[in-house]
C-alpha cells in the first residue's frame, strides 16, 4: 500500500474526538432506543447503527487518550 492512499481512522485533533465522540453516542443510543422501543420492520439495520456508533466512540477514546495515535 502506497503511503498517500492510507486510511486514517483516529481523527487528528482533539476537537473531532471530541464531534466523533458525540456523534456515536448519539448513533448507539438513538439505535438502542429504537430497538427497545418500537417494532421495526428492518432491525438489522439499527443494529449497523449501533456498531457503527461503537466504533466511532472507540476511535474517538483512542485519540483523546493517546495523542501519538491522532491521524493514524
Amino acid at each position: 500500500m502506497a503511503a498517500g492512499t492510507r486510511w486514517h481512522v483516529i481523527p487528528r485533533t482533539a476537537g473531532l474526538c471530541v464531534l466523533w465522540l458525540l456523534i456515536g453516542l448519539a448513533l448507539a443510543v438513538q439505535a438502542v432506543l429504537v430497538l427497545s422501543t418500537s417494532s421495526v420492520n428492518q432491525p438489522a439495520l439499527e443494529v449497523v447503527v449501533a456498531v457503527l456508533g461503537v466504533i466511532l466512540v472507540g476511535c474517538s477514546i483512542a485519540g483523546l487518550v493517546s495523542p501519538r495515535l491522532r491521524g493514524r
